[in-house]
């Protein structure tokens, strides 16, 4: 017969057994007679085939070992955090895992206590209990009977007859009542082990805290990846997307409940449906069942905000109205003076969470952010989220003040802080009409410049380059530091904003930037005449007007323009170039030298008789870059050296997704090409040069847009792909002319492109 039908008394008998106490102890304890210990006794050994007393001592202990619910799906990520927990538990004795709610502090506290092979483990939920009733409950997971005397005392020598290790789960409601339990009975038993959950340390003396995270949700390998395909394939939904899962992975924050709900729900939408949903609420993650407080992420977070008081709830959803990661003083700008310490305590409670890469910067998951929003007036937000961008504003404006001199890898890691901050604050005061949104975007395009761009930033500039509400109030400089930040990413809006600056231009230094942009702009359309013509106007004023560092970017425009169109001039744009980095040399911007001496590298690069002076440029600039740790650099050395078939320059497909990251449209188009020419495959060489053409053509740079068509039209002829190839000679004939398109004809298809109304 199972285990499972003995009676209340004869697991009480059971547990007293295990205690290796004798039959008129356990008469005494149960007031009952020895008599009815034996007939017990007798119907346990029956019922559990135990021919000994020693035999039930072991098949209790099985009970308990066979008691502890650990669910039979696999446990993604949490290896560490086991090692981790186990490891404290030798320690310490008592050990809080504490994390935000459905992170899974309970499937973690079950697995360490059901892989302990040296305890007896032993599972006390107290989700629902009083703070009287802990002791009580502790007693009736040993298989304890109540008693008028000292309850305390009977757990301690049931918990001292062998080794255990106590897990009491979910203690958040009764924290105080659960250190004054465990703490009496580590006094009179310290050998027994304790692991507690909760959403907040208990702060009892000896206690460890093990602070469990969400899954990392980086990438389609990714331990939140991988558990929710599991959860996928077994509620029987499509799990075939790589990308959906990653990017419904990460939109959750690898939060294990709400990957799981997700799988839940996948069972009845399709996961692309999901995931459209999942961008606009998160309202879809709920479920029938199991009930209480795990069915939806709302029942979840519920149970913890029900125990934050008015001013605690009050601080979190100003922090919740908040669009990114805030660090103690931002979060004091937006909740007043004096709530540091409230802050503290929401982290205490799990409700904010530390970011990953970045010590001393917090943020709500964005679970919990929804969960947050939809408690919290409309009003609210929009003076969370102005506060904020003044905030910002003025931290952008200290760091900007500096950028152009330092080029210290801290400045560069205080820029990849700063900027989503910076292009959040942008895009609300885009949206609010806010005074200073032209100020602010040009302090983002001086950082973009001198630590690097992030595709991010560059839309975010982009959105401010194209709004008439904010380019209004520009000024020639502010429009020049914006358009020399968009250089690399669309020329005609360039050119636009060169405009707007010449038409407002008050005085000979608001002429000088806009003939310094306008320089840009003609120089990277190829535009060489244009360009030398802009950049000789703008040499004439910098002198009173401006400075080296104004001359070193006129300089360098006049360099980019030398090497540009039909005849190039390299020994001029050398010379250029040359100049360009002793002016910005000059004035202290290391960043700009090293972004010379790449062009210098790529230009080097183009003449075989360069190749040395080319390898020892690049070589510099990526050193230098690294030193710097600034990826833009380090990618546009990287591409030289690619470029010249350099065995250390790095894999082309990371050069590719690095500029994409970048939003370097100009490189990235450089990097498609040259992974096009390395392509082993026809289609996979096709496929590279036709989105080179579209990068080309996003950026609306002719130029680029003529060779990848010119390489698109040989790629295709080369894979005998005649309605590709006539396709690919009518855009580049669109591009450059019916005589240059039927140059690059193959001649077995003049005939056919004749036909098409090309020249013959």
């Amino acid at each position: 017969m199972s285990g499972s039908a003995l009676t209340p008394r004869e697991r009480a008998v059971l547990a007293a057994v295990e205690r290796r106490q004798t039959n008129p102890e356990i008469a005494a304890e149960l007031f009952i007679s020895v008599r009815t210990v034996e007939s017990h006794i007798a119907s346990l050994r029956r019922k559990l085939a135990a021919e000994s007393r020693a035999a039930l001592v072991a098949a209790a202990r099985a009970r308990h070992e066979g008691s502890v619910p650990v669910p039979t799906d696999t446990l993604h990520g949490r290896d560490d955090d086991l090692s981790a927990v186990r490891a404290l538990l030798e320690r310490h004795g008592w050990v809080t895992i504490v994390g935000p709610g459905g992170v899974g502090k309970t499937r973690l506290g079950l697995e360490t206590a059901h892989g302990d092979g040296e305890r007896t483990p032993l599972v006390v939920e107290l989700e629902h209990a009083a703070p009287d009733d802990v002791a009580t409950r502790i007693a009736r997971a040993l298989g304890l009977e109540a008693t008028p005397g000292d309850l305390q005392g009977a757990v301690s020598v049931a918990l001292a007859a062998r080794p255990h290790l106590l897990l009491l789960d979910n203690a958040d409601r009764v924290g105080p009542a659960t250190v004054a339990v465990v703490g009496a009975l580590r006094m009179r038993v310290p050998s027994v082990r304790v692991l507690v959950t909760s959403r907040t340390p208990l702060g009892a003396p000896g206690e460890a805290v093990h602070t469990l995270r969400p899954l990392g949700a980086e990438g389609a390998d990714s331990p939140a990846c991988a558990l929710l395909s599991d959860r996928l394939r077994a509620a029987g939904a499509d799990a075939g997307d790589p990308v959906l899962v990653a990017r419904i992975a990460q939109r959750l924050d690898g939060l294990p409940l709400a990957l799981e709900l997700a799988a839940s729900v996948a069972r009845h939408l399709p996961l692309a449906e999901l995931d459209a949903r999942l961008a606009r609420d998160l309202a879809t993650l709920d479920r029938a069942s199991p009930a209480g407080r795990h069915r939806s992420l709302d029942t979840a977070f519920g149970w913890t905000w029900d125990l934050l008081s008015t001013q605690e709830q009050d601080v979190l959803r100003r922090l919740a109205a908040l669009p990114r990661t805030f660090d103690m003083d931002l979060a004091a700008a937006v909740t007043g003076p004096g709530t540091t310490g409230v802050v503290l305590r929401l982290l205490d409670h799990s409700l904010i969470v530390p970011t990953r890469t970045h010590p001393g910067r917090f943020r709500l998951l964005a679970v919990m952010r929804e969960f947050v929003h939809a408690r919290t007036e409309a009003s609210t937000i929009r003076e969370v989220l102005e506060l904020h961008a003044v905030a910002v504003t003025e931290t952008a404006r200290a760091f900007i003040r500096t950028a152009r001199t330092d080029a210290s890898a801290s400045a560069s890691h205080r820029s990849a802080v700063l900027c989503p901050e910076v292009n959040a604050a942008l895009r609300w005061m885009i949206a609010a009409g806010h005074p200073d949104a032209m100020a602010l975007a040009a302090d983002l395009a001086v950082g973009v410049e001198q630590y690097g761009a992030d595709i991010d930033s560059i839309d975010a500039l982009t959105d401010a380059a194209r709004d008439e509400g904010v380019l209004a109030s520009a000024t020639p400089q502010q429009l020049l530091a914006v358009g020399m930040a968009l250089a690399f990413v669309d020329i005609d809006l360039v050119r636009s904003l060169a405009d707007r600056a010449a038409a407002g231009a008050a005085d000979d230094d608001g002429t000088r930037a806009a003939e310094q942009l306008a320089a840009w702009a003609a120089a990277y359309r190829g535009d060489v005449e244009t360009a030398l013509m802009h950049c000789a106007a703008a040499e004439r004023l910098v002198g009173e007007h401006g400075g080296d560092w104004d001359r070193g970017a006129i300089l360098q425009a006049r360099g980019i323009a030398l090497r540009a169109g039909a005849t190039p001039d390299r020994a001029a744009a050398l010379a250029a170039f040359t100049a360009s980095m002793r002016a910005y040399a000059r004035a202290g911007d290391l960043v700009h030298v090293n972004n010379v001496r790449y062009m210098m590298a790529s230009v080097a690069a183009e003449h075989p008789d360069d190749r040395e002076r080319a390898i020892g440029w690049a070589a510099q600039a990526r050193a230098a870059a690294e030193a710097m740790q600034n990826p833009h650099e380090t990618a546009h050395a990287q591409l030289v050296q690619a470029g010249l078939g350099l065995a250390g320059a790095g894999d082309l497909g990371d050069l590719v997704d690095a500029f994409r990251r970048l939003g370097d449209l100009r490189c990235l188009h450089r990097a498609l090409m040259l992974r096009a020419a390395a392509a082993a495959q026809p289609r996979e060489r096709i496929g590279h040069l036709s989105e080179a053409l579209e990068i080309a053509t996003n950026a609306r740079d002719p130029a680029r847009q003529i060779a990848a068509a010119d390489a698109l039209v040989r790629a295709l002829a080369a894979a005998s792909d005649r309605i590709g190839t006539l396709a690919a000679l009518d855009r580049l004939g669109a591009l450059a002319g019916a005589e240059h398109a039927r140059a690059a004809c193959p001649a077995e298809l003049l005939a056919d492109f004749a036909g098409r109304g090309a020249p013959a």
